[in-house]
């Protein structure tokens, strides 16, 4: 059963105001006042509204609230708290990532004096220079074989160097005075041989043995 105003709107049974102009429904007995109206919810139906004025829900859309007759023109849209809201999206995770690994494993070789077994560790160098220590010419090489009979065996002061190239151990006479041998083999100058395990190295008169794990 609907009730009309005396414009002809028609509003719900037991409205006290007319939705549509806001006219009271005064042939309509009151089943509601400002006191007992319900009070706002956290819980009304998604799409209501409620009446700034006396807290009754409307349905959204209403001009007039249907029991205090104030505009709703203003009054916010209800939302319903205790609908389910699905949780945002996880970003994505990025593929775990598997550590580098070095293909090349770092090279080990040591360069041996026959004469005292002295050990010249070659590993932790890319360059190694071979001769003999002097101050005066501001000469350092990484081996230095004064102590092991260098000056004595005829070594330079710059005699030899040993490399690595291409994941190879290389061993070149730097212009010696008396010559780098490799096996017994007299090396050209300035020309790089490759080194094996446990090859004979003379600079001079001074017998190396080169060695790798």
């Amino acid at each position: 059963m609907s009730v009309k105003c005396s414009l002809g709107h028609e509003n719900p049974d037991g409205s006290l105001y007319c939705d549509a102009c806001g006219e009271p429904l005064s042939n309509v007995a009151s089943v509601a006042t400002a006191t007992s109206a319900p009070a706002t919810s956290a819980t009304a139906p998604d799409g209501m509204v409620t009446c700034a004025s006396c807290g009754a829900t409307n349905p959204a859309g209403e001009a007039f609230c249907a029991n205090c007759g104030v505009s709703l023109q203003d009054a916010p849209a209800l939302v319903n708290m205790n609908a389910s809201v699905p949780p945002p999206p996880a970003p994505p995770t990025a593929p775990a990532t598997a550590p580098a690994t070095s293909v090349a494993t770092a090279l080990q070789a040591r360069l041996i004096v026959e004469a005292d077994n002295q050990e010249f560790d070659l590993s932790s160098k890319d360059n190694i220079t071979i001769g003999r220590e002097d101050a005066v010419s501001n000469i350092y090489p990484d081996v230095d074989l004064t102590p092991h009979g260098g000056e004595e065996g005829g070594v330079s002061r710059l005699h030899a160097h040993i490399f690595v190239e291409n994941g190879q151990y290389m061993l070149e006479d730097l212009n010696s005075t008396n010559f780098t041998f490799l096996n017994r083999q007299r090396l050209p100058a300035k020309t790089p041989t490759q080194l094996h395990d446990n090859d004979e190295v003379r600079l001079g008169r001074v017998l190396l043995r080169f060695k790798t794990p």
